[in-house]
C-alpha cells in the first residue's frame, strides 16, 4: 500500500473535484445558453426569410413579373411568376432554344452568354409569339454567384409589356387620328367663318353667328370625347344640338327613332345641320312659335342600305320659299352631300319646313 501512496497523494482534493465539477457545470449551461440563442438566432432567421419570400410571392401574385435562374448550360433551374402556359415544371432543365422561338431564343441566349463572361447586367426588350399571341418582354439578366464569387449561371426578370405596348400603339394610333381630325375640323371652322362672313352685314352678327356654329361642333365634339371618338348615339347628337330646347322634349319636340351610333365624321356633320336647322325654327318656323312643334324620327330604308333622318315643323307661322339660298341651306347640303356622301331634300309648304336627310349605314357604327 505504500507503494501507491504518492499516487494517492497525487489525487485531486474533494474540493478541487467539486471546483472542477462546478466549472464544467458552468461551461455547459454557458454553451446551453449560446446554443438556445444560437436556435433563437437561426429561427428568427428562417422566420425572416419566410417572411420575405411571402412577400416576394404576394408582390409578383397577378403582376406581368416572372423571376427565373438558370445554370452555365443555361438550363432553367427554378422559376416563379412564369407566363402563362409556362409552369416551373414545364421549365426546368429546358433551355431559351427549347421554350422560345427561335429568333427570339437567340437574342436572348447571347444576352445570357455575355452576362456569364462579363459578370455585367444586361437588359433588352424582345418581342415574339407565344401559344399563337404576340407577347413584349422585358428583361434583366444578372450574373448567379455563390458565395465565392464565382459565376454559377443567371438571375433574370422578365417584364410582360405587351399591354403596355399596346397602349403606346394605341396612343400613337389616337394621336394620328386626332391630327388628322384637328386638321379637318380646323377646315370646316375656317369655310364657315368665311360663308358667316360673307353673308353677315355686321361684325356683331358675325360674332354671334360664327359663336353659336362653334358651339353646335363644340357640342359634337363633346360627344365623340365622352365615347373615346369611337362615335356618338343619334339620340344624344339631337337632344345636344336642341338643348337649348331641352324643357320642350317630349312635348312640342318629339324625338323617335332606334338606337343609332354614328361615326365621328357623321356625328361632326349632322351635328351643324340639326344646328342650322334649330336656329332657323327657333327665328322663323316652329321654335318661334308657342303652338308649334317639331318632329324628328329616323329609321334605316332600301334594305338598312341607308339611314333616313326626317325633320318636320308644324303649327308655326306660314311657311314661304325662300327667296334666295342661305346659308344654312348651303351648309346642310353641303356637309351631307359632300361630306357624308348623302342625299338632302329641304321643303318649305306652308304649314311647315321639312327636310329629309339620307345618309349611307356605312356612317353608322351599331343600332339597337
Amino acid at each position: 500500500i505504500w507503494k501507491l501512496a504518492p499516487q494517492l497523494l497525487r489525487l485531486p482534493s474533494r474540493d478541487r473535484l467539486q471546483a472542477e465539477v462546478a466549472a464544467h457545470l458552468r461551461t455547459f449551461e454557458e454553451l446551453k445558453g449560446a446554443r438556445h440563442q444560437l436556435e433563437e438566432r437561426v429561427e428568427a432567421r428562417t422566420k425572416e426569410l419566410e417572411e420575405a419570400k411571402q412577400r416576394f410571392e404576394i408582390a409578383l401574385r397577378g403582376s406581368p413579373i416572372s423571376v427565373f435562374s438558370q445554370d452555365r448550360d443555361m438550363r432553367f433551374t427554378w422559376a416563379h411568376n412564369a407566363p402563362a402556359g409556362l409552369s416551373p415544371e414545364f421549365l426546368k432543365g429546358k433551355t431559351d432554344a427549347e421554350v422560345l422561338p427561335a429568333e427570339a431564343a437567340a437574342v436572348i441566349m447571347a444576352a445570357k452568354r455575355k452576362v456569364m463572361e462579363t459578370g455585367t447586367a444586361e437588359e433588352l426588350e424582345t418581342d415574339f409569339e407565344l401559344f399563337g399571341r404576340k407577347r413584349s418582354f422585358y428583361l434583366l439578366i444578372e450574373a448567379l454567384r455563390n458565395g465565392n464569387g464565382a459565376v454559377l449561371g443567371t438571375t433574370s426578370v422578365a417584364v410582360d409589356v405587351s399591354e403596355r405596348k399596346a397602349n403606346e400603339d394605341q396612343l400613337r394610333l389616337l394621336l394620328r387620328e386626332l391630327t388628322h381630325r384637328s386638321k379637318n375640323l380646323l377646315a370646316v371652322i375656317h369655310a364657315i367663318a368665311r360663308q358667316t362672313a360673307s353673308r353677315t352685314r355686321s361684325v356683331e352678327d358675325f360674332l354671334d353667328r360664327f359663336s353659336a356654329r362653334l358651339c353646335a361642333i363644340g357640342c359634337s365634339h363633346d360627344l365623340l370625347i365622352a365615347d373615346n371618338w369611337q362615335g356618338a348615339s343619334l339620340r344624344m347628337l339631337v337632344e345636344q344640338q336642341l338643348g337649348e330646347h331641352a324643357e320642350q322634349f317630349g312635348e312640342t319636340i318629339a324625338i323617335e327613332g332606334e338606337d343609332v351610333m354614328l361615326k365621328p365624321e357623321a356625328v361632326h356633320n349632322l351635328g351643324l345641320a340639326l344646328h342650322e336647322l334649330a336656329t332657323n325654327a327657333q327665328k322663323y318656323g316652329s321654335l318661334s312659335d308657342p303652338r308649334g312643334q317639331v318632329r324628328i324620327e329616323w329609321q334605316f330604308c332600301e334594305e338598312a342600305s341607308k339611314l333616313k333622318l326626317v325633320w318636320q315643323e308644324r303649327g308655326g307661322p306660314p311657311v314661304t320659299p325662300p327667296q334666295r339660298s342661305g346659308f344654312g341651306r348651303a351648309m346642310i347640303e353641303t356637309v351631307i352631300g359632300q361630306a357624308l356622301e348623302g342625299d338632302v331634300s329641304l321643303s318649305f309648304p306652308p304649314k311647315g319646313v321639312r327636310c329629309v336627310i339620307v345618309i349611307p349605314s356605312a356612317q353608322v357604327t351599331s343600332r339597337g
